[in-house]
């Protein structure tokens, strides 16, 4: 590894700033989660833009998952400009979880700014001091260290393991259940010493593919969305992430030997819809990716165990794919670290993204 290669170090330390994030920042999810039920909530609207969206939306499973009855409050993940433009009507029983790593999102701080005083705004950053700090009534920053990437590695993971963690202590979730996210760094770190043994052999065959379709059902969903974008940021490749049955019913109608598409599993019935669509995807022409405890078409397989609660399987899929993702976008003589799209979202206004 170069002194150019820093998002595969980034990567690497995904398990650590897992583990970082529950030891230093559970103080702060119960802080957050006691002054959230004392409104006695009816709904919890995550919201972010991009990775954070996608945090939010594996978070939500969590709060789906722990819900037991109608009375529980419903957890809704919104991307921040549809919460922005079409915002809902709120009141002092609502709460407000915005998420953004850089804590610099627009979209977010105009909402946050906005909502003063009418509901309860929780921030989840991973940098203290950043705007969205001042905005928040109650904090969660995520640990792990400093990123100046503007791809999202580790800090996808830190500050998604600090929404779980809001959400396990908003529903006094038992003690397992927080055992259960510590296991999942262990579960990551095995997945990645296992991708990295395999990616190298594969991207040869697969450097010259231009579209990749990515789908999986319920937290495995949310990580194919992530992992798609991890391949469009850093490999230049147009790749969609598809909840199962959505792209049974679209992005499957292409598929053929132009592709390749990836397959994640959970480890639950629900794989059982994802493996139908991985078999026929090959069956079409297609190579294939399945990152899961077991593959079911037979091609390329990044074994990946399955957490014994499966909304926190995100955490163990999305770090081996990003890999993957960058050592496609080496072979392809890309370097992530310095992405030419870099003025393209600096045109748009998104400075957050940028380090900056």
């Amino acid at each position: 590894m170069t002194q150019n290669e820093l998002i595969p170090l980034e990567i690497n330390e995904t398990p650590e700033a897992i583990r970082q994030t529950i030891q230093h920042t559970r103080r702060q999810a119960k802080d957050a989660a006691s002054a959230l039920n004392k409104r006695q909530p009816r709904r919890i609207f995550l919201v972010g833009n991009g990775t954070s969206l996608y945090s939010s939306m594996a978070a939500a499973y969590t709060g789906r998952s722990l819900a037991t009855s109608a009375t529980d409050p419903h957890v809704i993940a919104v991307p921040a400009g549809d919460f922005r433009n079409f915002m809902p009507k709120l009141d002092a029983r609502d709460v407000l979880v915005g998420i953004s790593a850089s804590g610099e999102f627009r979209d977010l701080l105009v909402i946050f700014e906005e909502l003063a005083g009418r509901c309860l705004r929780v921030g989840i950053t991973h940098v203290p001091g950043s705007s969205i700090t001042r905005f928040s009534d109650e904090l969660l920053i995520s640990a792990g260290g400093p990123s100046q990437m503007s791809v999202m590695t580790k800090t996808y993971a830190s500050t998604l393991t600090a929404a779980h963690l809001l959400v396990l202590e908003s529903f006094s979730a038992p003690a397992e259940l927080f055992s259960q996210l510590e296991t999942s760094a262990h579960l990551c770190e095995a997945a990645l010493d296992s991708a990295d043994k395999k990616v190298a052999e594969i991207v040869s065959d697969i450097q010259n593919f231009e579209h990749a379709f990515y789908f999986g059902a319920g937290p495995a969903y949310a990580a194919s969305l992530e992992a798609a974008l991890k391949m469009k940021e850093m490999a230049m490749l147009h790749a969609e992430g598809s909840e199962v049955w959505e792209f049974a019913s679209g992005p499957a109608t292409t598929v053929d030997k132009r592709f390749f598409c990836a397959a994640f599993y959970t480890g639950t019935p629900h794989d059982s819809d994802v493996a139908n669509s991985a078999k026929l995807s090959r069956e079409w022409g297609a190579r294939l990716f399945e990152f899961g405890p077991q593959s079911y078409a037979g091609d390329w397989h990044i074994p990946v165990q399955p957490n014994g609660f499966e909304p926190f399987s995100t955490l163990s899929l999305v770090p081996p794919a990003a890999l993957l993702a960058y050592r496609m976008a080496r072979s392809r003589g890309h370097y992530p670290e310095r992405p030419h799209w870099r003025d393209r979202y600096l045109a748009q206004g998104l400075t957050h993204l940028m380090g900056k």
